[in-house]
């Protein structure tokens, strides 16, 4: 239980770093607005790495960065969809469904895969 929510808000603070830098790219001729969002993202960004490193004194390596960077990378389609309203595609719709499933096989223990 403690790795999950660790994970999950390493995953999210992680997603939240990447908004920070965007919305500092998009205020590029407002230097007030460009520096203020890069410090938010780069807040989070210290937040996201404390919390990963907390989550691997209960799960593997191979496990956590695995569902880290493969949600991290679905986290980031959502929220550039949702909140960008960058476009939806069923070739990038299908590889967030090829993502999920490689997370779901990673996370499988290794006691539960027959020999």
């Amino acid at each position: 239980m403690k790795e999950t929510l660790l994970l999950t808000g390493a995953i999210i603070a992680n997603v939240l770093t990447n908004v920070g830098f965007k919305y500092s790219a998009l205020n590029e001729t407002v230097p007030m607005k460009k520096w203020s969002w890069l410090a938010i993202g780069l807040v989070f960004g210290l937040v996201n790495s404390v919390l990963f490193t907390e989550s691997l004194r209960f799960v593997s390596l191979q496990v956590a960065s695995t569902v880290f960077f493969a949600l991290t990378i679905v986290g980031l389609y959502a929220v550039s969809v949702w909140w960008f309203n960058e476009p939806v595609t069923m070739l990038r719709l299908a590889g967030g469904v090829v993502i999920l499933i490689g997370v779901i096989m990673m996370s499988i223990p290794e006691s539960a895969i027959p020999q």
